[in-house]
């Protein structure tokens, strides 16, 4: 929200094999339209392929059992709060541990953007109404999801010494913002569900990390993707 820019459109460390363009798609998949009284199974087959979305999670799910969308979705949740915390606060530290290197880079400098120019964005009474998948694959040694997530809020800059709005609405308005995450698709989702954003993939404590986006416990780099999914790219919709 805001002057915030989409989000980092660097290349993914060691994807060698591919670019953004080749795995994300913003587009919602078209409900059925094909009648199934006469020829059902001809219209099972329709439906299977119908939804690239759905043969996306499939792929993910055939090599993760443990994957479940609903509890993912629940992880989405959380992880929108914090990076929005991190944003409106001009804390950009906060939402290190979710954040891909390149993106959590953009972040930070668009959060110091802010604070050099001693504004605030505002997002006041910040609701989500949905969350639903958009796009999904899992090929050239990645797993990637992306979410539409539906959310209203103010959406304002105000004087940090003054408090006078510089820009934007104090009303309310609805917004939507496509979410893409990503993970080596060597990962497994741990027993218990997905830890993104509460603990550590690797020793399973609470999650903490330095800026460089390594556990303070375990030494490892948890926002690399090789062991759990991280907010990769944020696209604003509209």
């Amino acid at each position: 929200m805001g002057e915030r820019l989409a989000g980092a459109e660097g290349a993914w460390p060691d994807d060698a094999n591919g670019g953004w363009d080749e795995w994300m798609s913003d587009q919602r998949p078209a409900a059925a339209s094909v009648p199934g009284e006469l020829f059902p199974e001809r219209h099972a087959r329709a439906v299977q392929a119908e939804s690239p979305v759905d043969a996306g999670l499939a792929a993910i799910k055939a090599h993760d059992p443990g994957f479940n969308l609903e509890q993912f979705t629940e992880r989405v949740q959380r992880v929108f709060f914090l990076v929005e915390q991190a944003w409106s606060e001009r804390k950009p530290e906060v939402a290190r541990q979710v954040m891909a290197d390149d993106l959590w880079s953009s972040h930070r400098a668009q959060v110091q953007a802010y604070i050099d120019a001693h504004k605030r964005n505002m997002l006041d009474y910040l609701a989500v109404s949905n969350i639903w998948p958009v796009a999904a694959s899992s090929e050239a040694g990645f797993d990637t999801l992306t979410v539409r997530i539906v959310a209203a809020s103010t959406d304002y800059d105000v004087d940090e010494a003054s408090g006078r709005v510089l820009r934007g609405d104090t009303q309310v308005k609805p917004w939507e913002e496509d979410w893409t995450f990503r993970r080596s698709s060597s990962a497994r989702t741990p027993e218990g569900g997905t830890t993104i954003g509460s603990k550590c993939p690797n020793c399973g404590a609470p999650l903490d990390t330095d800026l460089a986006g390594v556990c303070r416990y375990c030494k490892v780099s948890v926002t690399s993707g090789a062991q759990d999914w991280v907010l990769a790219r944020i696209s604003q919709v509209g």
